[in-house]
């Protein structure tokens, strides 16, 4: 346990040090000179949305909470586990996010196993799936946008970089979900490849199972409920940025919808892209720089002060509140999830790492 509370504490620093450079270049930059600055901004926005927007992310909660226990009864663990510890397992694991890469993540399948039996490698890939899932409903999201009313997303220089970043994660989901359908391909590899490797052979098994579990969770019936169910994550984090906008004074209107889902979108999967735990600080200066660029023109109360403002608000809610809920639930019921089983879980599979070290160093003396 120490290793991922060593993670966690790591990226928690990382995000810290992020936010506090980040308020300090913001509030001092040379934009917001002659305006109100970032503070001043954050001063002023109305409380009473305050409510609102944490009711909105309890709904993007409740969604993302649906995907989860749908891809539960995929693998055969819906049956053996109860909605409550379900529902503390999965929220008590957004506090993972803040380790670099989110590896911490792996310690959902572990509680899951201590309260189902199921294998840490076949429930793997139902974290993989969430992710996915987000991904897909980005993708959907940004390409309507941009079909539907391209006049409102007058880019300039950020136009090629959001296009490349729609296109990049486009290939890499679609093309990741037509791959793992390819049975006689993945076989090649584990059968052929993997399992005649001397230092990765160990792991054919766990991959083999891992990839049975993987294409069952992305066969295009459960993809495209879940998606559905992701696009209503999507929904409230739009719903919510219009509303941070609208509490600085920005009006409301079509355009702002659309431009405010497009840099939602482009947002979440930049900071998905640069791997800073939970995209502290790298989708706060996305929401800010295409703020400036889609809606400041428009709407003379978007000062370079208020879009700062906007933009760590925005940040706030769409990452960092159920970040905190989370790790409420988990300090709460640390008892049942934190325990000696918990312990056994964990240094098994660094005994199955540590022989498998082993093993390699044993082959190469030889």
């Amino acid at each position: 346990m120490y290793k991922y509370r060593k993670q966690l504490a790591t990226g928690a620093v990382i995000v810290l040090a992020t936010y506090i450079i980040l308020l300090i270049v913001l509030d001092a930059s040379g934009q917001m000179r002659n305006s109100d600055g970032l503070l001043d901004a954050l001063a002023a926005f109305p409380l009473w949305l305050i409510p609102v927007l944490c009711l909105l992310q309890v709904g993007a909660g409740l969604f993302r909470f649906w995907e989860w226990h749908y891809y539960l009864g995929v693998i055969g663990a819906r049956d053996k586990i109860s909605i409550k510890d379900s529902a503390i397992i999965f929220t008590s694991a957004f506090t993972m996010v803040v380790s670099p890469g989110k590896v911490a993540e792996v310690l959902k399948s572990v509680f899951l196993k201590m309260k189902t039996g199921i294998a840490v490698w076949r429930s793997a890939p139902v974290v993989v799936a969430e992710r996915v899932v987000d991904g897909l409903a980005v993708v959907i999201t940004l390409t309507a946008v941009l079909l539907i009313a391209p006049q409102a997303l007058v880019m300039g220089e950020y136009g090629d970089v959001s296009r490349g970043v729609l296109y990049t994660a486009s290939a890499l989901l679609f093309g990741g979900l037509i791959a793992v359908q390819i049975k006689p391909l993945a076989y090649f590899i584990l059968d052929r490849i993997i399992k005649n490797l001397p230092f990765v052979n160990r792991l054919h098994q766990p991959l083999t199972e891992f990839y049975e579990s993987s294409r069952e969770v992305f066969l295009i019936r459960h993809v495209t409920p879940t998606t559905i169910m992701g696009l209503g994550v999507y929904a409230c984090s739009t719903i919510g940025f219009v509303l941070i906008l609208r509490g600085f004074g920005v009006p409301m209107s079509g355009d702002l919808v659309l431009q405010a889902a497009f840099i939602v979108g482009v947002a979440s999967a930049v900071g998905a892209f640069s791997f800073v735990p939970n995209g502290a600080g790298v989708t706060e200066i996305t929401n800010y720089a295409m703020l400036m660029a889609l809606v400041a023109p428009t709407a003379p109360t978007l000062t370079a002060g208020v879009a700062a403002a906007a933009a760590l608000l925005q940040g706030f809610f769409h990452k960092w509140f159920r970040v905190l809920v989370g790790a409420g639930v988990a300090y709460i019921y640390r008892k049942r999830l934190f325990t000696a089983e918990l312990d056994a879980a964990i240094e098994s599979m660094q005994d199955e790492k540590r022989d498998g070290g082993q093993m390699v160093e044993l082959r190469r003396s030889a």
